[in-house]
């Protein structure tokens, strides 16, 4: 059976939707990776710059060990002595900076080693020198420092070689990252202008059918006026979706509120044009395609809020996080009412903040708290307490909680340990709370048990003099 004009507009309509989601989903998975990528480039540099460093601090107390030995001057044992404090101090760095590579680790032990039996060894001859110049100069002729020193040389030159390697490969990814995401922006410019094609023919073909009938019904003068005045109006309201469309073919890779504001629309206007007409199927369809539509209107929302954290975030200033946080109860006042929950919280301190930011942060730890609440009513606890430097906070609840094998990835953006019918959301609540947490220069993580709650842990400086986050970026 032929499908009517309405239907195929439907199932074009859900089938785009469906494209767009997809596009959306892979440009966000896209720039984290990016992303990620970027950060462990940089960190290669990072490893390989103390490894330089720590070759250099050696390299100084060799100088000043052969010049203190020529002229017995207290001068040049001053490159000795920095050299001696730093080099183990780039060697600790590179040793935490390398974690994840056991193959660096077990050259950086064998790094530590001799630079102890090199720095020994050159403490050994200049008190030598001070008793018998003689007695230096007899350790200095068997040789044993130099080769001391070109091992480190040599060992150096194998770590720089290991991490050249894995420069070039992430590199690599790095362009090829870079790639996909221009693949996929021209992808999606490519899809919107086939969109705006394809609904200005489905439009064109629904006003041309609807005149037809309009015809062949040949009703009363009445009747064919009302027809006539919707007719044109529809007209209007296409035009001006069509004008609409035709601007994002311009900016979809930043906006993509007005296409869906557009579908959205033509949906709504053709189920109150044709009420009464449709079949249960249509309806269904164009249900489910609105549905499509606000589902990808929340997410684009949400990632256009994930991707402003640092380039739209507002000047750190002085917050009292005391009133920020009764602001988000008031938020969350009818949540709160509605689960009988219980919110208890410590004194929370003054801090350098963006106050909007900190407030989404608090939002979204007690909303998750409420929503994936069980039979009990919410109990949520936020405690505050000083550590080191930083600001320690938690907010625990006695939820549903999870097993701990998911604590890292529900920070991930997208990623949902609940379905759309048990939760509501875009899965992007916990990945905000992340970045956000993050430009204020401290970490979040999780510690849970399923039927047992969950308690989420922050840190925040209680002195923030991070100069690139004092403003706009």
């Amino acid at each position: 059976m032929a499908l009517s004009v309405i239907q195929k507009t439907v199932r074009g309509l859900i089938a785009t939707g469906i494209l767009f989601l997809v596009a959306v989903v892979a440009m966000g998975f896209l720039s984290y990776k990016l992303s990620d990528v970027d950060y462990w480039t940089i960190h290669t540099h990072k490893v390989i710059e103390e490894l330089k460093d720590s070759l250099s601090s050696l390299q100084d107390v060799e100088t000043g060990q052969r010049g203190y030995l020529l002229t017995h001057k207290q001068d040049f044992l001053e490159p000795y002595n920095s050299g001696s404090a730093s080099a183990f101090t780039h060697i600790d760095e590179i040793k935490r900076l390398t974690v994840d590579n056991p193959i660096q680790q077990q050259s950086v032990v064998a790094l530590n080693a001799m630079a102890r039996k090199l720095l020994a060894k050159t403490s050994e001859i200049l008190e030598k020198s001070q008793q018998s110049p003689d007695a230096a100069g007899q350790l200095i002729a068997t040789g044993e420092s130099k080769k001391l020193m070109d091992a480190y040389r040599e060992q150096i030159k194998v770590m720089i070689d290991n991490e050249d390697k894995l420069l070039q490969k992430r590199i690599t990814d790095l362009r090829f990252a870079q790639y996909a995401i221009w693949t996929t922006t021209a992808c999606l410019a490519s899809l919107a202008i086939m969109l705006l094609t394809w609904v200005f023919q489905i439009t064109r073909t629904a006003i041309q059918e609807e005149k037809r009938q309009v015809s062949e019904l040949n009703t009363e003068i009445e009747q064919r006026k009302r027809i006539e005045k919707a007719l044109k109006e529809t007209t209007v309201n296409l035009a001006s979706s069509n004008a609409d469309l035709q601007q994002f073919a311009y900016v979809a890779s930043h906006d993509l509120q007005e296409p869906l504001r557009a579908v959205t629309g033509f949906l709504t206007l053709l189920a109150s044009k044709q009420a009464g007409n449709l079949d249960a199927d249509s309806q269904r369809y164009i249900n489910h395609a609105v549905e499509g539509a606000h589902r990808m209107r929340a997410l684009v929302n949400d990632l256009l809020t994930y991707a402003r954290v640092e380039s739209r975030g507002r000047e750190l200033k002085p917050v009292q996080l005391s009133k920020i946080l009764d602001r988000v109860k008031l938020d969350l006042s009818a949540a709160i009412d509605e689960s009988a929950a219980v919110i208890i919280s410590d004194e929370l301190p003054t801090l350098t903040g963006d106050p909007a930011q900190l407030g989404q942060l608090f939002q979204n730890l007690i909303g998750n708290a409420i929503k994936f609440r069980n039979s009990r009513a919410p109990e949520i606890r936020i405690k505050c307490q000083p550590q080191n430097n930083d600001w320690l906070f938690s907010v625990q609840d006695n939820g549903r909680g999870f097993d701990m094998e998911h604590a890292e990835r529900i920070f991930v953006i997208f990623q949902r340990l609940q379905g759309r019918e048990q939760a509501s959301g875009t899965g992007i609540g916990l990945a905000l709370c992340k970045k956000i947490v993050e430009r204020h220069n401290g970490k979040i993580w999780v510690e849970s048990k399923p039927d047992q709650g969950s308690t989420f842990f922050f840190t925040l400086p209680q002195v923030n003099g991070d100069d690139k986050n004092n403003g706009n970026h």
